[in-house]
């Protein structure tokens, strides 16, 4: 088993970001538009003035809710039941133990709900470890005991 590269994990997670912001579009713009508030326009809004209603922000929790439920469903829904998400697909990688068995549902929960909070919120150090990690391996795939792999390579 190889390790993947850290360029065709970027590749393969920047792939998966484009798919969940046209799921998440298509999953709540209904929500959103059956609210007399404008998303954008309350965001705006927020970050210009420091002030939101209390209309604003339920819309804005609402939308944080819904879009971490879609990426949680996502990751650990891909990962869990077939070792890949699909840009990881697309571009040949699988996430598996480091003994090489497949991921499980239970590894895939530690690595996107603990593993992935931790490697993004020192500006997103722990995703760009695979860089200098000798098998290529991110903060949250120490934390799950996993690794991502190009098969038969």
């Amino acid at each position: 088993m190889t390790p993947a590269r850290f360029g065709r994990r970027y590749i393969a997670f920047l792939l998966d970001i484009f798919a969940l912001e046209i799921l998440g579009l298509l999953a709540t713009a209904p929500l959103i538009n059956q609210t007399d508030q404008d998303l954008a326009k309350v965001l705006i809004r927020w970050f210009a003035t420091g002030m939101i209603t209390t209309e604003g922000a339920w819309l804005v929790g609402l939308y944080g809710l819904l879009q971490f439920l879609l990426w949680s469903l996502y990751f650990i829904g891909f990962t869990g039941a077939c070792g890949q998400t699909p840009g990881k697909k697309i571009l040949g990688l699988q996430v598996v133990h480091i003994n090489g068995t497949p991921i499980g549902w239970e590894s895939a929960c530690i690595r996107f709900w603990i593993g992935y909070p931790v490697s993004l919120l020192p500006l997103g150090l722990g995703f760009y470890w695979a860089l200098v990690d000798k098998n290529n391996q991110a903060w949250h795939d120490k934390i799950a005991g996993t690794w991502v792999i190009r098969p038969g390579s």
